[in-house]
């Protein structure tokens, strides 16, 4: 199958995919700053070219106002004195005026006060200076008209640049809206595969099968997954090697020892001939360690059939029978070590596997005789409610230490504390209750460890095949 076929349409590396979420993500702020820029300078430009108009008109307003001060003076000097020079500088004073007002007309959007002064203007050229008083003032009038003209340009521009801000703040939340929503989603285009390779390495660590959905994205983390079946499929065979390893050399060690518990067994018996004091220590040394040896490889054989998923076979059990056939392989050793049993006085039955239930049972009384004080208690309780039976085996010896807690149920976790005997532990004993209470629906807990006491329960729940009965 191909990838487009299993993974869908998606970019072909990581680096693409992390440029384009950075392209989409920045192109909408290059095109907003863009647009503010365009519109600031479009701004910055109108208001450049009010302000050099607002000043020329100022000074030609003011120019305006002096000519029209000259040609009143002019104009009454010549009404007195009625010299040529006079009237050659009122004329003059006019043309300089109307070509100053000419200019000016260009910016009034009423021509009555233009029409005044046109008028006053004709009749002081005609030596007509009866109203020549009233000229500044219309001047002055003009430009007042103008400064209102240029004021509501001003304030229109102030609109359009207010305008513009509104609509640069608006577009700006409405990007930052959409760039969070991009953001988003690239983010969760790379985080996603991510947690999934994350999801398939948890559970490739804890044995699990991953069933999540396939880890898709970018070519480098379609590799990594490639990498990570590989690995699975690895392991798997590695798990499997181990299996079979465990299998055949338990198997291969039971036959000589079988073997040799046989005829340390017909030594003991003495059907060889009688023994002496020593020898027969040392035939008691043999019998011990076979049987020690013996445990070690069931408990190998019990680890690798509950790591292939054995089924259970649910039935109700007589408790108390099961737990004396747990206790029978370890009589020996807790004759030995003069260890006081007690066991339950009442009978009591559970719905459970009986195969099961001793296996746990077992392991359980083991690590009690092997790591129990000589001279001890080994105590086996069973409580039940309507909700679930507790079995409970606790011994006198030393406490479990703190840091060896967390690791006890761990498969070949050994602690501080060493079991007593020439023959090491497998350090499987504990995981294998583990895994057997599992497999009932079970829980098992440490449950005293104070005061030179060590104590585990078992905690079997109401199967529901019992409330069916």
């Amino acid at each position: 199958m191909s990838n487009s076929k299993r993974y869908g349409w998606r970019l072909s590396s990581l680096k693409q995919l992390v440029l384009l979420s950075f392209l989409v993500v920045v192109t909408p702020f290059g095109v907003l700053i863009y647009y503010a820029t365009d519109a600031l300078v479009e701004q910055s430009a109108g208001g450049r070219v009010l302000a050099k108009q607002a000043l020329e008109v100022t000074r030609r307003g003011q120019r305006l106002e002096g000519l029209a001060e000259d040609i009143t003076r002019s104009a009454r000097q010549y009404q007195i004195l009625a010299k040529p020079e006079i009237k050659e500088r009122l004329t003059q004073y006019l043309s300089e005026y109307k070509e100053q007002l000419a200019i000016h007309s260009f910016i009034l959007t009423s021509e009555n006060k233009l029409n005044e002064i046109s008028s006053l203007l004709a009749e002081i050229e005609n030596s007509q200076t009866g109203d020549a008083n009233s000229l500044l003032g219309l001047t002055r009038e003009v430009n007042n008209q103008i400064d209102l003209i240029l004021d509501k340009r001003l304030q229109a521009l102030n609109e359009t640049a207010y305008q513009t801000q509104t609509q640069l703040s608006s577009l700006a939340i409405v990007l930052l809206i959409i760039e969070m929503l991009l953001i988003l989603f690239f983010s969760f285009s790379i985080i996603r595969p991510v947690r999934r390779i994350a999801d398939r390495i948890q559970a490739l660590g804890t044995g699990e099968e991953y069933t999540g959905a396939m880890v898709g994205g970018p070519h480098e983390l379609v590799e990594l997954e490639k990498q990570l079946d590989w690995l699975t499929e690895r392991l798997a065979e590695v798990e499997n090697e181990k299996q079979r390893f465990l299998r055949h050399m338990s198997h291969e060690l039971k036959t000589p020892l079988t073997t040799l518990r046989e005829g340390s067994d017909l030594l003991a018996d003495q059907i060889t001939g009688p023994l002496n004091n020593n020898q027969m220590e040392i035939t008691q040394l043999l019998q011990s360690n076979s049987r020690q040896l013996q445990s070690l490889i069931e408990q190998l054989l019990d680890y690798s059939r509950l790591h292939q998923n054995e089924p259970v076979n649910l039935h109700l059990v007589a408790l108390l029978p099961a737990l004396n056939e747990a206790i029978e392989p370890y009589k020996l050793l807790i004759e030995q070590k003069r260890i006081q049993v007690s066991l339950p006085e009442s009978e009591q039955e559970w719905m459970t596997d009986r195969a099961m239930l001793i296996r746990i049972i077992g392991n359980l009384v083991s690590n009690a005789a092997l790591y129990g004080s000589d001279n001890g208690r080994l105590i086996l309780q069973i409580q039940s409610t309507d909700s679930e039976c507790v079995i409970s085996v606790e011994n006198d010896g030393p406490t479990i230490p703190e840091k060896d807690v967390p690791q006890l149920f761990e498969p070949f976790y050994q602690g501080q504390n060493r079991r007593q005997g020439p023959v090491k532990g497998s350090g499987i004993g504990l995981s294998i209750v583990r895994d057997a209470a599992e497999s009932l629906g079970a829980s098992v807990e440490l449950s005293t460890n104070e005061n030179n006491r060590v104590g585990f329960s078992l905690y079997l729940p109401v199967l529901e095949q019992h409330l069916n009965d």
